[in-house]
C-alpha cells in the first residue's frame, strides 16, 4: 500500500525575508523567496534577473579554445558536424549552434550537417552516430557536440582514428576517469577546475561558446566589431532550460530563461506565432510552465514516437505557413506518445504494485513498449510512490533501455549509476544524465542486479528512513487573499521551476460538492468553503486511480490539502482555482 502523502511546510529563513522586504517586495513575496533561499547572496539577480547578470564566457573553462577551433572551421570552408541529443535541450542546442553559424558567422547552411541522435538508439555520441559522421562524403572540419559526449570516449576515439577532431561542449556529469580523452577540446562546466555554475543546460553551454566564437572571429577580422550579439538566442536557449528541469534558483539559468520569455512573448518568431495560434495560454503571457508542459513536450513527442528532425524544422521554420506544418505533426506525435503513455502506464503500475513494500527506498520497472516515454512513466510512478524510480524497456536486442528521475531532492541519480557502475564494470553499456534524470542501458540480464545495486546506492544515500510522498508548502492564504491579483503577485517571482518551485500552499477546506469529470472521469471537480464561509472551486488532477475506484472523500467531509491557486476564465469572469494536488480527510 502507498504510503499517504506528507503535507508540509517549508521554514522561511529570517535573513532572506528581511533582505527581500529591503528590494520593496510585498510580504507574501519576501517569504515565498525566503522559503526558497537560505541565503540572501545573490538576492537582487534572483530576484529581478537580467542577462548582464550572465557570468562571462571565459568563466567556462576551456571556452576560449573551442572558440578557436569553431573560428577556425568556419574559416576553412569545410563541413562542420553538429551532433545533439534528442530532447528538447538537444534540439534547441542544435538551433543555437545552427542559428550562430549561418545566421550571425555567415556559414553557408549547405556547410552545417546536423546529426540528432536517435533515442532507440541510446543517449550519447553511439555508435550509430558516428556511422551517419563517417557516412559524409566531404571532408568535415571539425564535429561539435552538444548535451552530449562527456561520456563516449569509445565513439570519439572512432572518429579521432578517421581524423576527424571533436569538441565537445555538454553539462552532464563526466565519467570518474574525466573527459574524454579523444576529445580536441571539451567543454562542461563539471569538469575539473572549472568554476562555471554547474546547473546550466547544455543548449546554454552552446550559448555561450557561441559568444565567445563571435568575439573570436570579431578579434581576427573576419567579423565586423558591429556584429550583432548573440543575445537573440536565448529565445530558444530559455525553452531548453526549463525542458531540462536544471535549476531555476540559478541567477544564469533565470536571466536567461526570464530574457527568453520576453522575447517569445513579442512572437515574431514563425514557430512561436504557431504556437500561439495553437494555444494562446488563456490570453496570458507563455511562462515557464507553459514551456516546460505544453511546448517541450511536443518537441520531446517527435523522438519519442516520430522523427526527432520535426522539432529542428520547427523551431528553425522561416514562415508561419511551414511553422503551422510542423507543428500539427508534433502535436499528432504528442496525442500518439499520450495514447502510448497511457498503455505502458498500466503496466508500470502494475509492476509497481508488485515490488513496492512500506521500507523500499526505490523502485526498477521493467516494461514492454516504447522506450522514448518511459522517463514520463519514471516520472510519474515515481512521484506517486515518493520514491528515485528507473522507468526500464525491453529493446528486445538482448538490452533494456532506462530512464530515471531522483524524486527526492537529497537524491543524486548520476552518483548513484556511476557507483553501482564501480561494483560492476560490466552493468552499463552506456549511462549519463544529471543529479534529478539519468539514461541508461544495461544488458536484459543484468536487470536483477541493476535493480539491487539501485535499491543500495538510494539507500546509502538517504540513510535509515525510506522515503515516501511529500509535499512541500508555503503554508497557509487567508481567505481574503484569493482572488486573481493574488496570481500577478505571484507571478512578479516567476520563472518557477526546479529549486525555485511554483507557489503550493496549504489549506484545510470542507466539501461542499464533489464529482469526477474528463475523458477519464479520473479528475475530481470540487467546490470547497473555508472555515469562514467562503467558497472556492477546486480541481484535483487524478485523484483517483481509475474511473470505476469510489470518490475518495464525499460532500460535508474536511480536508487538508496542498493546492496552486490558477485563474480561471468562465463566461467572461476571472476567478480563482484552486488546483490540488495532494489532499486527505481529517
Amino acid at each position: 500500500m502507498i504510503k499517504p502523502t506528507q503535507i508540509l511546510e517549508r521554514q522561511p529563513n529570517p535573513a532572506t525575508f528581511d533582505a527581500a522586504k529591503g528590494l520593496g517586495l510585498t510580504d507574501l513575496q519576501a517569504m515565498l523567496v525566503a522559503n526558497r533561499l537560505q541565503n540572501p547572496q545573490q538576492l537582487d539577480e534572483i530576484v529581478f534577473p537580467k542577462l548582464k547578470h550572465i557570468q562571462p564566457p571565459l568563466e567556462l573553462k576551456n571556452a576560449d579554445f573551442a572558440a578557436k577551433l569553431i573560428a577556425d572551421a568556419v574559416q576553412s570552408g569545410q563541413t562542420i558536424v553538429l551532433a545533439t541529443d534528442y530532447d528538447t535541450d538537444g534540439v534547441t542546442s542544435a538551433w543555437v549552434a545552427t542559428t550562430a553559424l549561418s545566421d550571425f558567422f555567415g556559414v553557408n547552411p549547405q556547410r552545417i550537417r546536423h546529426i540528432i541522435g536517435e533515442r532507440k538508439s541510446g543517449y550519447g555520441i553511439t555508435d550509430e552516430v558516428v556511422d551517419r559522421i563517417l557516412a559524409i562524403e566531404e571532408p568535415v572540419a571539425l564535429v561539435i557536440s552538444a548535451d552530449q559526449g562527456s561520456s563516449d570516449e569509445a565513439r570519439i576515439a572512432r572518429l579521432k582514428e578517421a581524423g576527424i577532431p571533436v569538441c565537445v561542449t555538454d553539462h552532464h556529469q563526466l565519467p570518474i576517469e574525466g573527459p574524454p580523452p579523444s576529445a580536441v577540446c571539451t567543454v562542461n562546466p563539471q569538469q575539473s577546475g572549472c568554476d562555471y555554475d554547474k546547473t546550466v543546460a547544455g543548449c546554454f553551454v552552446i550559448f555561450l561558446v557561441m559568444a565567445q566564437v563571435r568575439q573570436e572571429l570579431i578579434s581576427r577580422g573576419y567579423l565586423s566589431a558591429q556584429t550583432p550579439s548573440l543575445k537573440p538566442l536565448a529565445l530558444n536557449v530559455s525553452l531548453g532550460t526549463v525542458a531540462d528541469s536544471v535549476s531555476l534558483k540559478s541567477p544564469n539559468n533565470r536571466a536567461i530563461v526570464r530574457t527568453g520569455l520576453q522575447m517569445i512573448n513579442r512572437f515574431q518568431s514563425p514557430a512561436w506565432q504557431a504556437m500561439k495560434e495553437l494555444n494562446d495560454n488563456q490570453g496570458q503571457p507563455f511562462d515557464a510552465e507553459f514551456l516546460g508542459f505544453q511546448v517541450a513536450t511536443r518537441i520531446n513527442a517527435a523522438s519519442r514516437v516520430s522523427d526527432v528532425t520535426t522539432a529542428f524544422h520547427f523551431l528553425t521554420a522561416h514562415d508561419l505557413s511551414q511553422a503551422k506544418s510542423y507543428l500539427q505533426q508534433l502535436d499528432e506525435d504528442n496525442l500518439n506518445r499520450r495514447e502510448q503513455q497511457n498503455e505502458m502506464l498500466l503496466q508500470a503500475k502494475e509492476r509497481a504494485r508488485e515490488l513496492y513494500h512500506p521500507n523500499k527506498y526505490s523502485l526498477a520497472v521493467k516494461l514492454q513498449g516504447n522506450a522514448g516515454i518511459q522517463g514520463i512513466i519514471a516520472s510519474r510512478i515515481g512521484e506517486q510512490y515518493g520514491v528515485p524510480t528507473v522507468a526500464m524497456t525491453d529493446l528486445e536486442d538482448g538490452f533494456l533501455a532506462g530512464s530515471g528521475r531522483g524524486i527526492v531532492d537529497e537524491v543524486d541519480l548520476r552518483a548513484a549509476f556511476q557507483w553501482m557502475s564501480e561494483q560492476d564494470s560490466e552493468l552499463f553499456s552506456s549511462m549519463g544524465g544529471h543529479k534529478g534524470a539519468a539514461g541508461c542501458m544495461i544488458p536484459i540480464e543484468k536487470y536483477p542486479l541493476f535493480s539491487e545495486l539501485f535499491e543500495t546506492a538510494i539507500q546509502a544515500q538517504l540513510g535509515t528512513t525510506a522515503p515516501s510522498p511529500r509535499v512541500f508548502t508555503d503554508g497557509q492564504l487567508h481567505p481574503s487573499q484569493l482572488t486573481p491579483p493574488l496570481i500577478q503577485e505571484i507571478n512578479a517571482l516567476e520563472p518557477f521551476g526546479r529549486e525555485w518551485p511554483k507557489p503550493l500552499f496549504k489549506g484545510i477546506f470542507r466539501i461542499s460538492s464533489i464529482k469526477s469529470v474528463g475523458q477519464t472521469q479520473t479528475h475530481l471537480s470540487l467546490k470547497l468553503s473555508s472555515d469562514q464561509g467562503t467558497e472556492h472551486s477546486a480541481i484535483f488532477f487524478n485523484g483517483k486511480e481509475s474511473a470505476h475506484d469510489q470518490d475518495p472523500f464525499s460532500s460535508g467531509d474536511w480536508i487538508e490539502c496542498a493546492y496552486q491557486p490558477a485563474l480561471n476564465r468562465f463566461f467572461g469572469r476571472t476567478n480563482i482555482q484552486l488546483r490540488i494536488q495532494a489532499a486527505h480527510k481529517l
